[in-house]
């Protein structure tokens, strides 16, 4: 009996132990937490600078700057903007994961501050996946001028930080080129493709030998990304390489559809004029991709298609009109709208073009609807695509002196709802 009282005695001492710890504990929490938060939200001091230098590392202080109030989260954004720590910029990097939008600008603002003395501090960041994060970034460091470029640039290096440092190159503009070309020659293959790839979108006309002796002594899984960096430049130094390329039948699809898009960008009459010349192959990719190049040409390459394509050629230059959105565009379209023979073609790439209402609109009432039925509906189905097309449609719906016009402009307008 008594072994069992010794028991039972022992038992109840630990259980009163553990729960003296746990309330020892949870007051030492709470009362770092409050320690904590005075920190964070209070006045400057070096207790302050510290106590931020530190959270970089806390594995949890993304949930303590959550569980802040609002009016916490903003004060604490502020408050990190009173020092310059490299250290800081990690910890503002993390506390931009949040959905408050009064914090991510404060943090930003701070943010901003140490970019102009530690803009490395800041680079290193785009290896973040956020995109509240990202934008901030961004933000952050083009505030500290041209002088963060090459910290970008050698982000190249970095797998998750590769396409947010692209992406900030490109935005950058033509500073970013000289900062970005010397990494072509980088041992790194991943690192030499994405200088190629924001080198082709900052149409780098510096970059076009090495690019072009890049594609020409690479291996094959290299040469398309070089040549999709000339083509987005367009030099027109490398017109010949794009032709040859195209007309290259033993090449694969895509490197030949990249080479008509380079043509397009190019934009000579030569370039436009061979071009031309796959805008109907009975290849889809190759139609497509020297259609999209024709396109980039605009009313250079439509009024040229005009002219060399003919009578024969009306479906690919309303094809290629249907990209271009100029006046010239509207009248090749508005032409083939009144012959016969590609009516239809004609109406089906009329939509959102709001000069082209009225001609819409008066020809859909001079067709008879009964007989006509595909021409007219595709008429009123580009005109649901603007303001003043859906009026019309309106109108039509209360002719009452053209019933079958009606009915079918009810049954257009229902289709928008």
């Amino acid at each position: 009996m008594k072994r069992g009282a010794g028991r039972a005695a022992r038992t109840l001492r630990s259980l009163i132990l553990i729960s003296a710890l746990g309330v020892i504990l949870a007051t030492y929490n709470a009362v770092a937490l409050h320690r904590d938060v005075g920190l964070a939200i209070g006045p400057a001091g070096p207790a302050q600078e510290q106590f931020f230098k530190d959270s970089a590392e806390r594995p949890d202080i993304t949930t303590f700057f959550r569980n802040l109030t609002p009016g916490g989260r903003l004060l604490m954004s502020k408050n990190i903007g009173r020092y310059t720590d490299p250290e800081l910029a990690k910890l503002t990097g993390k506390c931009l994961d949040t959905f408050d939008p009064a914090a991510r600008k404060a943090l930003t603002e701070s943010l901003a501050s140490i970019a102009k003395v530690h803009p490395d501090a800041v680079a290193i960041l785009l290896n973040l996946p956020g995109s509240f994060q990202q934008i901030a970034i961004a933000t952050a460091l083009r505030q500290a001028g041209t002088a963060p470029l090459p910290l970008v640039a050698k982000q190249f290096s970095v797998n998750d930080a590769r396409p947010n440092a692209i992406a900030y190159l490109v935005a950058a503009g033509p500073p970013a080129i000289g900062p970005t070309l010397p990494y072509l020659a980088d041992s790194n293959k991943d690192v030499r493709l994405a200088a190629a790839d924001a080198l082709g979108k900052l149409r780098a006309r510096q970059a076009v030998e090495p690019l072009t002796r890049m594609f020409h002594s690479s291996n094959e899984d290299e040469r398309l990304a070089y040549l999709t960096a000339l083509a987005g430049i367009g030099d027109p130094s490398s017109e010949q390489l794009m032709v040859d390329t195209l007309r290259d039948v033993t090449l694969p699809t895509p490197h030949r559809a990249q080479a008509a898009l380079g043509l397009g960008t190019i934009g000579t009459q030569s370039s436009l004029t061979v071009l031309w010349t796959y805008a109907d192959d009975v290849d889809q990719s190759l139609r497509e991709s020297a259609v999209s190049a024709l396109q980039i040409a605009g009313d250079a390459a439509l009024r040229l298609g005009v002219v060399e394509k003919g009578e024969e050629g009306k479906a690919a230059v309303l094809a290629v009109a249907a990209g271009i959105h100029t006046a010239y565009a509207d009248t090749v379209i508005q032409t083939a709208l009144l012959n016969q023979s590609s009516s239809i073609a004609a109406a089906r790439v009329a939509g959102n073009r709001p000069d082209l209402v009225p001609i819409l609109t008066a020809h859909a009432h001079r067709l008879d609807s009964r007989t006509q039925g595909d021409l007219v509906d595709s008429i009123l189905r580009a005109l649901a695509t603007t303001v003043s097309g859906r009026h019309e449609l309106s109108a039509m719906e209360s002719a009452s002196t053209q019933p079958e016009l009606a009915a079918l402009a009810a049954r257009r307008a229902s289709l928008l709802h």
